[in-house]
């Protein structure tokens, strides 16, 4: 006599009733198994989804989004799981499928390489020239907000224009280390030629130097980058102002431009000693103050319309000020020398950073390259 069976399930297949209890507990356990593999599955793909889409640059809105919907169909793919169990073959066939369309879905979130060929990126880290060229937009960014002030507005007290700064004062924080080395102060020694026009010459001869030391980055970081960019592309240049309270430096050809905005620390003020740069907007023309110009190139000074805008101060001369500066103010003629026989050159502008080794003179070396620096942590 045939056992008795229990009605047709959907799919046409027949259970003997002597089986049922042990299929059921069967059926249970891998339920159970499957649930929990997918529960897991889903949680890693959507912290995958997340670190995709922000170093891919997406939004955090975006990736909320992204996240949210992930999670939704991961809930959606296990109650669909546990309803296509009894479907055996079939419903593992198409959970597979399922899995395998999310793992493309995936793939298509990481950030596209232009040879299409996988490397190995460590999320956060970008590379110097991706620095560079997120710098430059911000750079864009800050000129188009400072171009397009409503009337009363100051780049120096406006939200927008403050937050725009801020962001290219921090990108390019991350830009001098990676490029100079993250040790500071950065240095820059200017090597002089002195012209036979000068009085002393024939004592002197043509020699001359003067050794400059950045101010903190964490002051003001797009001039430091600026003056340092000058210094690495240097064209030649020469010292052909000589007023009362400065020596001004004119710099050839297209080396340097303007900065983008009148960065300026309370915490480095114009005193004697010190590297500012010159017009409105400043750069890439520079100069030594001679006295203290607290007060003639600080906030407010240069123009009665801003009383927030003053000149950058960049960094000091820590050797040279004594001699070579004082040197350069006994040039004959005062103002904005016209003949350029009176101009004291400037024939190489060389950056040091920290380091050691056989080339370290006081704990400083010459910076050749990023990739060569020895200033490193």
């Amino acid at each position: 006599t045939s056992n008795p069976v229990d009605p047709a399930p959907s799919n046409g297949r027949m259970k003997q009733a002597g089986n049922k209890g042990d299929d059921d507990d069967k059926y249970e356990k891998i339920r159970r198994q499957r649930s929990s593999f997918l529960q897991i599955s889903c949680v890693s793909f959507i912290l995958l989804i997340a670190a995709g889409f922000l170093t891919s640059g997406r939004t955090l809105s975006e990736t909320e989004e992204a996240i949210v919907s992930a999670e939704r169909g991961a809930q959606r793919a296990a109650r669909n799981l546990i309803r296509r169990e009894a479907r055996g073959s079939e419903g593992q066939a198409e959970v597979e499928a399922q899995v395998e369309s999310q793992a493309t879905v995936q793939r298509d979130l990481r950030p596209v390489q232009a040879d299409d060929e996988p490397r190995t990126v460590t999320p956060g880290v970008l590379s110097e020239e991706e620095l560079a060229a997120r710098v430059e937009d911000l750079d864009a960014e800050v000129r188009k907000i400072k171009a397009n002030l409503p009337d009363g507005a100051f780049m120096e007290t406006d939200p927008t224009a403050l937050g725009a700064t801020g962001k290219l004062q921090e990108a390019t924080r991350e830009l001098l280390a990676r490029r100079y080395g993250p040790k500071e102060p950065y240095r820059v020694r200017v090597v002089l030629e002195f012209q036979d026009t000068i009085s002393d010459f024939k004592e002197k001869g043509p020699q001359g130097s003067l050794l400059l030391e950045m101010a903190p980055s964490k002051l003001v970081p797009h001039s430091i980058f600026s003056f340092l960019e000058i210094a690495r592309n240097w064209k030649g240049g020469a010292f052909h102002r000589i007023a009362g309270h400065v020596l001004q430096v004119m710099v050839k050809g297209r080396n340097g431009r303007p900065l983008a905005f009148q960065e300026y620390s309370p915490e480095f003020p114009h005193k004697k000693g010190t590297i500012g740069y010159a017009g409105r907007p400043s750069g890439p023309a520079w100069y030594v103050s001679i006295m203290d110009n607290s007060r003639n190139h600080g906030p407010g000074s240069q123009q009665q319309k801003n009383p927030h805008e003053a000149d950058s101060c960049i960094g000091k001369v820590i050797e040279g000020f004594d001699t070579d500066v004082q040197r350069i103010t006994k040039t004959s003629g005062s103002g904005f020398l016209s003949d350029k026989k009176k101009h004291v050159l400037i024939k190489e502008m060389q950056i040091l950073v920290p380091g050691e080794g056989s080339e370290a003179v006081d704990g400083y070396v010459p910076w050749t390259s990023s990739e060569t620096s020895v200033n490193t942590p």
